[in-house]
């Protein structure tokens, strides 16, 4: 490191006291209070469902490899009784490394709904928990044309792909990926040469533009399904660490770390809900309009899903999380003390230990990166940073 930079390091750890002496200042401790109940939760025995996903990718001169997974399992009175891997690797060529990153993404969320839906339905549990936010779900750019290939289509590969989500749907869990099936690529293959000829079909990066919309089709069709098509009505419980919400103190500080700061007993905040409306007209999440118009009852039925959350410490380890909750038309409503009696059941060193096991399960490391790069014939391949390695 270079000593000047080290002695910025130092400028910046005085002006973080500052900011810790400003949380104080400017949060009255009492207001904190007023928004949190203490409540010490109860040992309940539930049969229950998890999964987490990941993601990795090699970039080369031209082209990325990439892995997905996702991890499905199921618990019930803290025995394992089942699991499901979905996972997929493939070569994109993607041209922007923003872009890739929501692409990757997307195709990890993809897997991690299908684990999910693949082990909850067949272990039917009452509970199904997700590692981070549920309304985080939704929040998924549909990808662009532009993200693969220099030219306009005027929205042509979208319609097209469109036409392929009954089948998409007919064999929704027949396939890891199913949009990335043989059956369903030979489909798309054969519209896009009757659409735009063999030339413009045979691009890769025109196909590639297509078949990641087929993709994104596929992952929202999956969303709906947890929502609207378990029919046992299980609990629907989102656990994230981290938020960036302001909504509660109406601070420049996180609601989250204001709760961090003061509390200390187990307990709760108010309650919450998601303005899923208000996200939609700022375009923080939004539907492709081919599927808004194809899938007319599932996009009005997906706008339509009520997310309640609130700040919950579940035990006396764990650190303030944020946990969201599906507030399912066709059940009682899930109160803040129940689902804080799930959390704590299932809590081992201060957090949920099926999303622990999930996690560590599912995680694709660089060295396993490598090793599929070297099992490919890919660890040869020019990436273009030789020269400076």
């Amino acid at each position: 490191m270079r000593p000047e930079l080290l002695e910025k390091t130092y400028i910046l750890k005085r002006e973080l006291e500052l900011i810790q002496t400003h949380i104080t200042n400017e949060i009255n401790e009492e207001d904190v209070f007023k928004k949190w109940t203490d409540y010490f939760p109860k040992e309940s025995v539930y049969k229950v469902s998890a999964s987490d996903g990941s993601f990795n990718r090699k970039a080369y001169l031209g082209f990325y490899l990439y892995s997905v997974a996702g991890y499905g399992l199921c618990f019930d009175n803290n025995i394992m009784v089942g699991e499901e891997f979905v996972g997929d690797i493939g070569i994109s060529l993607i041209k922007n490394q923003e872009f890739a990153e929501s692409y990757f993404r997307l195709l990890m969320f993809l897997v991690e709904m299908k684990s999910l839906l693949k082990i909850t339905i067949k272990e039917k549990p009452e509970v199904v928990l997700l590692d981070g936010t549920l309304s985080g779900r939704f929040i998924l750019p549909p990808p662009k044309t532009k993200w693969f290939v220099n030219k306009d289509f005027g929205g042509e590969l979208a319609r097209l792909s469109g036409e392929l989500i009954p089948d998409i749907e007919e064999n929704l869990f027949k396939y890891d990926i199913t949009s990335h099936s043989t059956k369903i690529k030979e489909k798309l293959f054969t519209k896009l040469i009757q659409k735009f000829g063999q030339e413009t079909a045979s691009k890769r990066d025109v196909f590639e533009a297509a078949l990641a919309k087929l993709a994104y089709f596929e992952y929202f069709l999956l969303l709906h399904y947890l929502f609207y098509r378990l029919d046992w009505n299980p609990i629907i419980v989102g656990v994230a660490k981290t938020s960036k919400d302001t909504e509660i103190f109406n601070s420049s500080i996180p609601d989250i770390m204001v709760f961090y700061k003061f509390i200390k007993n187990p307990g709760f905040s108010e309650s919450r809900y998601v303005d899923m409306e208000s996200k939609s007209k700022t375009k923080e999440w939004e539907f492709s309009e081919v599927f808004e118009k194809l899938q007319t009852q599932k996009a009005v039925e997906l706008k339509d899903v009520q997310i309640k959350y609130f700040y919950s410490k579940y035990s006396p380890y764990s650190v303030i999380s944020l946990v969201e909750v599906y507030e399912n038309p066709n059940r009682e409503t899930i109160t803040q003390q129940s689902v804080n009696d799930i959390l704590f059941s299932l809590s081992a060193g201060g957090y949920p230990f099926i999303l622990k096991k999930a996690d560590s399960d599912v995680r694709i490391k660089n060295k396993d990166m490598e090793l599929i790069e070297a099992i490919l014939g890919l660890n040869t391949e020019k990436r273009g940073r030789e020269v400076v390695e």
